[in-house]
């Protein structure tokens, strides 16, 4: 009797496993639309299947290995009941082999095949190279070879191994090209297996029903490795008209499955910032205790990171292009929708997408904006003797701007890098469009006014500057030129100012600017001078 209840039990589970594995079966789902924000990206999948009565395990299998399970949603339309979701990382599956690693072995096999060949070619020749060798001598001892056939076997010996070396060397260049294209081809497909075999992402979904239906999924789900950042173009025709700002953003997803053809929607919110609101905990004083000495040779030293823009020479302000031919390309700025929410601005690309995974930035555009600003150059002579040229633009708070790097240019030509900084109340916007050489400057000192007396127990010093600025351009601009007077850190050193041609002057600062308005081709001059009086003691390094 227990031998007959063992074998029924077994079998009873043996059917029981039997029913269950016959019952999972897989669900295909693909990507329908993502939501890219400034950090993760959420995905939404949709998949058709038809369920048996009872209990069924579906089960979604070659997802990314990068889903957040506690975002993972399902969603499900028809007669029958959804049970229970589950998340799992599958080690053991890899997924299908792309086109392009079959192609990339598909070359190597090729390769392969080629180095063989030329292989059993230089064999070939080596070994008819030493039959040759081997069967050199002619003639005997009895018997005397005659002049003239030593003569044609040592032409003939000539020809034939002069033409082996020849092949072996073509076979061997051959044999390096070959070889530096197996390690190149080797590399990339070594990249592209190493994103293949990692884990992969499997949903399963257990569901009930009382009858044979029709199913309907959507399922989304939140993955940390995509995002996006903002990126400008700032396009300035000339400076009597706005600015054409194009808002671009650089997508970028590394999640091990491509996203092809998908309706994307950038969103400026960030899930992985913290909602919680601060505490602010008690303020409590003490008394401050030192800390033990340790020397210099001890202490990690200090650095910091400094970001420079690029500022390059911006051509000439001249227009006159030929009219256009062709209508101007659109981009998906032109497909795009822009909403807003409480707490956040999302763009709609309403034409589908494709991301591939490769962690790389794809540019997406987003808008394109018309900007007024007004254009003004900014000169600081004692430090650069170039104008440089300044839009302040208004109006940018509109277009839900973020902070992000811009790319600058003046009629057609590429002149630099800028940064938009919207984190600022101001309502405009200081943007740097790069050096203008059509605004010569100089600044020389004048001889006149360079001068060394003795007062009495004092010394007096007079200093003169003359600045030149002329306009080269066709139209009139406007320039600010900035310069500075000393100031005094010590009663005994006295500054006197003689002339600073009408220059606003900050006694605080000691900084002189010149707002000035110059015609197209016109010059315009200023004057600096000052003295300064100390005692004759005395002497100032920096003056």
């Amino acid at each position: 009797m227990r031998i007959i209840f063992i074998s029924l039990f077994l079998l009873a589970s043996l059917h029981i496993s039997l029913a269950q594995k016959r019952e999972k079966k897989p669900l295909s789902s693909t990507i329908k639309n993502v939501t890219v924000y400034q950090a993760g990206a959420e995905i939404n999948r949709t998949g058709n299947t038809t369920i048996n009565n009872g209990t069924t395990y579906l089960k979604l299998k070659g997802l990314s290995p990068s889903i957040d399970p506690n975002s993972l949603q399902v969603k499900g339309k028809g007669n029958f009941v959804i049970l229970s979701v589950s998340h799992k990382l599958n080690y053991l599956d890899i997924n299908d082999k792309p086109k392009e690693v079959l192609v990339l072995e598909d070359s190597i096999k090729s390769i392969n095949k080629q180095l063989a060949i030329l292989k059993g070619e230089e064999s070939v020749y080596n070994q008819e190279e030493s039959m040759l060798l081997a069967n050199k001598s002619i003639g005997n001892k009895e018997i005397g070879v005659d002049a003239l056939d030593l003569e044609e076997v040592a032409n003939l010996f000539r020809k034939r191994l002069l033409a082996i070396n020849l092949m072996r060397i073509e076979i061997r260049i051959k044999q390096k090209e070959l070889k530096e294209e197996h390690i190149k081809i080797s590399k990339q497909l070594a990249v592209l297996n190493a994103n293949r075999n990692k884990s992969t992402g499997e949903i399963e979904i257990a569901v009930s029903a009382k009858e044979r239906t029709p199913a309907k999924f959507s399922i989304s789900y939140f993955i940390h490795t995509a995002g996006w950042t903002p990126t400008y173009d700032l396009r300035a025709e000339d400076i009597n008209k706005p600015i054409l700002l194009d808002y671009k953003a650089k997508v970028y997803q590394n999640s091990g499955i491509s996203w092809s053809n998908v309706k994307l929607t950038l969103s400026t919110l960030n899930p992985k910032r913290s909602g919680t609101k601060p505490i602010l905990n008690p303020w409590t004083l003490n008394y401050y205790v030192p800390k033990p000495y340790y020397s210099r040779a001890t202490s990690a030293p200090s650095s910091y990171k400094q970001e420079s823009s690029i500022a390059l020479d911006l051509p000439s302000m001249g227009s006159g292009s030929a009219p256009e031919k062709y209508k101007v390309a659109e981009t998906t700025a032109s497909y795009t929708k822009t909403e807003t929410n409480q707490l956040s601005v999302e763009f709609i690309i309403e034409i589908p997408y494709t991301i591939p995974s490769d962690g790389l930035h794809h540019d997406v555009n987003v808008g394109q904006h018309e900007l007024p600003a007004n254009f003004k150059h900014f000169a600081v002579p004692k430090m650069d003797l170039q104008a440089f040229l300044l839009a302040k633009v208004s109006g940018w708070e509109d277009y839900k701007l973020l902070s992000g790097n811009a790319n600058i240019y003046f009629d057609g030509t590429y002149v630099g890098k800028s940064y938009i900084n919207t984190q600022t109340t101001s309502d405009t916007l200081d943007l740097s469009f790069g050096r203008d050489n059509s605004v010569i400057i100089t600044r020389e000192r004048i001889k006149d006014f360079m001068s060394r007396k003795i007062i009495g127990v004092n010394k007096k010093e007079t200093h003169g500057f003359e600045i030149s600025v002329r306009n080269n351009n066709k139209n009139a601009i406007l320039i600010s030129v900035v310069d500075q007077i000393p100031l005094s850190s010590n009663k005994e050193i006295e500054i006197e100012i003689e002339n600073i041609s009408g220059a606003h002057y900050s006694k605080d600062s000691g900084k002189l600017v010149w707002d000035l308005e110059i015609a197209g081709g016109a010059t315009k001059k200023l004057k600096m001078v000052y003295s300064v009086k100390y005692p004759k003691e005395k002497k100032i390094t920096n003056l």
